[in-house]
């Protein structure tokens, strides 16, 4: 309950401030923007390649997410790796991350769609000397239980944490800057979900490997 507030009044401020000092987009931001997301993520990441059955897709954002300006671009992939087996990839970028436009987590949005989120839980992923700052949970409907790995980016630092995340656009918000942000969601369809976060984290492995150092900064974030 005391997060809860915390959360709240950190919103409030956020708002006022922005209001107030009207942050503009940083140039960085709007460079980014430009560079299409399926430039940024290869098609083939070590064993794994994009399924022929399952064609790439990038497009503009969802209507209702443009109409609010929350995402410029939305990718979305499915890999299949030598055994067969599936990981689908969603990401989402918005130039602008202030309060009213933070991109939804999909703790948030499998629930709106219909689905019954369970175990919520902070992680730790190992990426090479990199531990990646992540949030796992399990999204299910009947016949379908889907465990998640996502992480989220404001800047060019990951932020795990709702308050950290508030707190970094409220200082910025001062400075009369405003984030860009990045979603980066693994999942597969599994009823292992333990073997499933084994999966994401041997996929997010072939992804670390497979981008340069500026990609790789870009999407698991400076460290």
């Amino acid at each position: 309950m005391k997060k809860a507030w915390l959360l709240s009044i950190l919103m409030v401020l956020t708002a006022l401030f922005s209001a107030v000092f009207v942050p503009k987009p940083q140039a960085l931001a709007q460079a980014r923007a430009s560079l299409p997301l399926e430039q940024l993520f290869p098609d083939t990441l070590g064993v794994w390649h994009l399924d022929p059955s399952a064609a790439a897709l990038i497009r503009p954002a969802l209507e209702q997410a443009k109409q609010f300006q929350m995402y410029d671009q939305l990718l979305e992939r499915t890999y299949i790796d030598d055994l067969g087996r599936r990981v689908m990839l969603s990401v989402a970028y918005g130039r602008q991350q202030s309060v009213g436009l933070q991109m939804h987590r999909p703790e948030v949005c499998y629930k709106a769609g219909g689905f019954k989120v369970e175990d919520v839980q902070p992680g730790r992923l190992a990426v090479g000397a990199y531990s990646l700052p992540v949030t796992r949970l399990t999204a299910g409907m009947a016949g379908r239980s889907e465990p998640i790995t996502y992480w989220r980016l404001l800047g060019d630092e990951v932020v795990s944490d709702e308050a950290q995340f508030k707190l970094r656009q409220l200082s910025m918000g001062l400075s009369g800057a405003i984030l860009d942000g990045m979603l980066v969601r693994v999942s597969s369809i599994d009823d292992d979900r333990q073997g499933a976060y084994l999966l994401h984290a041997s996929f997010v492995t072939a992804l670390a490997h497979a981008l340069n150092s500026s990609q790789r900064s870009r999407v698991l974030g400076q460290h």
